[in-house]
């Protein structure tokens, strides 16, 4: 366990050091607009409207067990992009990359025909691969885009994809619900994991297509 927090945060110092550069730094008057755009998913809290405001990613990841049979989890994400959407998601709708971007997704693949998106997750802090499948339009412009998990670990798991502009920068976002089998990973261990993967994910997709 002492090993598992210590990998957070070096992970968290890390990354920090490294997107720096590309943080945007907005004045106080941005954050209802924020707050607006993100209010049909997140009600974010005062100071973390403060933190987006300061090009921080938000990350919230809980899961808890209400039953011995059962497991369920939230997860939201968010950041400001210094680009705009256009811009932003040249680089981020290429889904089949995503393996060159995140060195703990290990394969993916995208079906144009099919809008079927596929990934595997692997990384010394979880028991097993996790195979994640979904459908999504590749996201060249604003707007809000439901999926749902196919198959795999996370089956029937059900979400949003947020990407709004505001001005010249576009909110990024994420939003995910998921309700199934219990597995084996604890639920502190599951939560803190999806919170720091995203994080981390989102702030390192900001970067590789900050140009």
């Amino acid at each position: 366990m002492r090993t598992f927090f210590l990998f957070l945060f070096l992970s968290f110092f890390i990354n920090e050091s490294s997107l720096s550069q590309n943080k945007v730094n907005l004045p106080a008057s941005f954050d209802k607009s924020i707050s607006d755009e993100l209010k049909p998913f997140f009600t974010p809290s005062e100071g973390q409207i403060e933190d987006l405001l300061k090009g921080e990613v938000i990350s919230i990841g809980k899961v808890d067990s209400p039953s011995p049979q059962v497991q369920q989890m939230f997860l939201f994400v968010a950041g400001v992009h210094p680009r705009n959407c256009t811009r932003a998601m040249r680089k981020l709708s290429l889904y089949e990359n995503y393996h060159q971007y995140m060195d703990f997704v290990k394969t993916s693949t995208y079906n144009e025909k099919t809008n079927n998106f596929s990934f595997t997750i692997d990384h010394v802090l979880l028991p097993f691969p996790m195979v994640v499948n979904f459908k999504i339009p590749r996201i060249k412009k604003e707007g809000y885009y439901p999926f749902i998990f196919e198959s795999g670990f996370l089956k029937d798991l059900k979400g949003t994809v947020i990407v709004q502009e505001m001005g010249k920068y576009c909110v990024l976002g994420l939003k995910a619900d998921w309700r199934g089998p219990k597995s084996r990973i604890p639920d502190l261990i599951f939560g803190t994991f999806i919170q720091t993967v995203g994080k981390l994910g989102l702030e390192h997709l900001i970067r590789i297509s900050y140009f």
